[in-house]
């Protein structure tokens, strides 16, 4: 098995077709597929299947696509790390960060981390934990920022708490119910949701723990910037962090309805591999997000 075989198997996969990745790495449909069909010989069992809409994996190779992916990573990642390293090339870095806190985190982090390295090319990926710690197990990000329960496990993962944060409910400013002080005075609104209605997401939690039921009229979205378009136009309520409020975009547009009892504390943390040390410019990056989350949100 060579990584070329590996490449060649990764990019037939994500173009969905033989044709497609022989356009993509510009070699020839019959060369790729020799070194796909070296590649299952060498493995011993068929990775893929043709049919009329182009390939499919099968069961192996749903399998096989999970590790070829995180070697595949693995090594892109050294040869970046190597090459500058040696100033042939700038460098790269790649993060993960929670939906409900990057607007929070990700300002001042990138601030903080192009001061000292400008030349060096960021990503940035929003998400959940779902969404992003299988992310950082394929090596496509270096780490994530995500929020966690205490009670949730994260096997194969460094964790390193970086800052807990309490949730507030939000809503447009002059909101109805902004005199509303219990969460069953407020489970008939229409609600937004990080997470999908059955994820365990945190406004789940919340209603369960008081023994409701979350609103049917619940809508999941993902993405935080319109998860504030929404609010600040509509009637709808959010979770989200009090410093959100305290933003000059936002705090103009949306308020705090507050609630006699207080919700849950969570807390962010960074993950990474366990396996797999940082290399050194995410080592950088992640220094940056830690004195940034400390500043923004202290730890409670």
């Amino acid at each position: 098995m060579q990584l070329q075989q590996i490449t060649s198997f990764l990019a037939i996969v994500d173009s969905g077709s033989v044709r497609g990745a022989a356009r993509r790495l510009q070699v020839s449909q019959p060369g790729l597929t020799k070194s796909l069909r070296l590649l299952e010989t060498a493995l011993g069992t068929q990775l893929l299947v043709r049919g009329a809409r182009g390939v499919s994996l099968t069961a192996t190779g749903e399998l096989f696509v999970v590790r070829a992916r995180a070697v595949h990573e693995e090594l892109k990642r050294a040869e970046n790390e190597l090459a500058e390293l040696a100033g042939r090339r700038a460098g790269t870095a790649a993060l993960g960060v929670a939906s409900m806190v990057g607007a929070l985190l990700v300002p001042g982090t990138l601030q903080r981390f192009k001061s000292k390295r400008p030349e060096v090319s960021i990503g940035i990926v929003e998400g959940t934990q779902e969404s992003l710690l299988p992310l950082v197990r394929q090596g496509t990000i270096d780490m994530a920022a995500c929020l966690r329960s205490e009670a949730e496990a994260a096997s194969g993962f460094l964790v390193k708490p970086l800052a807990k944060i309490r949730p507030v409910i939000v809503g447009r400013t002059g909101h109805p119910l902004r005199h509303v002080r219990t969460l069953e005075g407020l489970q008939n609104a229409q609600w937004l949701m990080i997470r999908p209605r059955g994820g365990l997401g945190l406004l789940e939690q919340v209603f369960a723990q008081r023994g409701l039921a979350i609103p049917t009229s619940a809508v999941h979205c993902g993405n935080q910037g319109i998860q504030i378009a929404i609010l600040a136009e509509s009637d709808a309520l959010a979770l989200m962090p009090r410093q959100t409020l305290h933003q000059s975009f936002t705090g103009k547009v949306l308020q705090e309805i507050a609630l006699d009892e207080p919700m849950p504390l969570l807390t962010l943390a960074l993950y990474s591999r366990a396996d797999v040390p940082l290399t050194a410019l995410a080592s950088q990056l992640a220094s940056a997000l830690a004195t940034t989350a400390r500043q923004v949100l202290r730890m409670a």
